[in-house]
């Protein structure tokens, strides 16, 4: 099954909290919408989840959830039962259906196991690590058959150790399973390694909806390239210096990340290295440009303060 918001509204004492949001997701499709906390995200769950009622447009379903394939939303504090095991969590939603006792066993054992929490199985959820209880509450969505999941903020409970390793865990769990799931989140760099799509939420509106790669290296607004991280900005006056011509030369200026700017050491070049910040992963060059300062990301470490050096910027994507 598969979905799409028609121009999505919601307004709330006269405040505008939702406005034109129409985006679809596909059959086996995970879509991440991502924005700044307040932002409007988790009020689009439920509105997808029928939990709240939007003030203008529809939520469109080839086919209606039903009790039998219905549409689950798990919240960030995951709501598990406290009283109950991991084992009568997961299996709640199978006994609430009147399922045969041997079946619920066998289901929720296949579950357990998936999910690697056999060893946890008769312990409570204030035993459980946030991880642990992050899977359970997927587990128990997922027991079900859901039409359509929805994740509301599902990193932000755990450390950041494993953030990036549950990321991969739910995309993982959604390919296998082949549930459309939407997942709403401020943690971009998770949201990028999971996702099919995403959509960025800024004051209230989607600004784009697009693949990872494209919504990351083509931007169609500074405010979602600000948002998704550093950019320079680079004037039209300047494209020369950065050796821009042809059609994109045509364009009245051009937001490059800082990874798609390069270094190249150049006696009397035009720009001059102020800075230099070891980052881990790479180096972090601030250059002076005649008025302007650029950021540039690299993984040489051979430039130093001072140096004269000419900047250029290569293909999109290019490594």
């Amino acid at each position: 099954m598969d979905l799409t918001l028609k121009r999505i509204n919601k307004h709330f004492k006269g405040r505008t909290v939702l406005e034109d949001i129409s985006f679809d997701v596909g059959p086996r499709e995970l879509v991440s919408i991502i924005g700044p906390s307040g932002v409007g995200k988790t009020t689009l769950l439920k509105i997808i989840a029928q939990l709240e009622q939007p003030t203008g447009g529809e939520v469109v379903f080839p086919e209606p959830p039903s009790r039998k394939h219905p549409v689950i939303l798990v919240f960030q504090d995951y709501v598990l039962f406290p009283g109950m095991t991991v084992r009568g969590n997961i299996g709640f939603g199978l006994k609430s259906r009147r399922i045969k006792k041997a079946e619920i066993r066998e289901r929720v054992d296949r579950m357990l196991e998936y999910f690697r929490l056999e060893e946890q199985s008769g312990h409570y959820p204030a035993q459980l690590s946030a991880g642990q209880k992050q899977r359970v509450a997927i587990a128990r969505a997922m027991i079900i058959n859901p039409a359509v999941l929805l994740l509301d903020e599902p990193f932000a409970n755990l450390d950041r150790s494993l953030k990036m390793e549950t990321a991969g865990f739910i995309r993982k769990t959604q390919k296998e399973f082949g549930i459309p799931t939407i997942s709403v989140t401020h943690d971009l760099e998770e949201a990028f390694a999971m996702s099919d799509r995403i959509g960025i939420l800024l004051d209230g509106r989607l600004k784009q909806y697009d693949a990872p790669k494209e919504i990351y290296f083509h931007p169609n607004s500074y405010d979602v390239a600000r948002f998704l991280g550093p950019v320079n900005i680079i004037p039209r006056n300047l494209y020369q210096l950065f050796g821009i011509n042809g059609e994109r030369g045509q364009q009245d200026r051009i937001l490059a990340r800082p990874e798609n700017l390069v270094l190249e050491p150049l006696e009397n070049g035009a720009g001059r290295i102020q800075e230099v910040t070891f980052a881990g992963h790479y180096i972090v060059y601030s250059v002076s440009l005649q008025d302007r300062v650029f950021t540039v990301y690299s993984h040489q470490d051979s430039f130093r303060p001072g140096q004269e050096v000419a900047l250029k910027i290569k293909p999109y994507g290019e490594q």
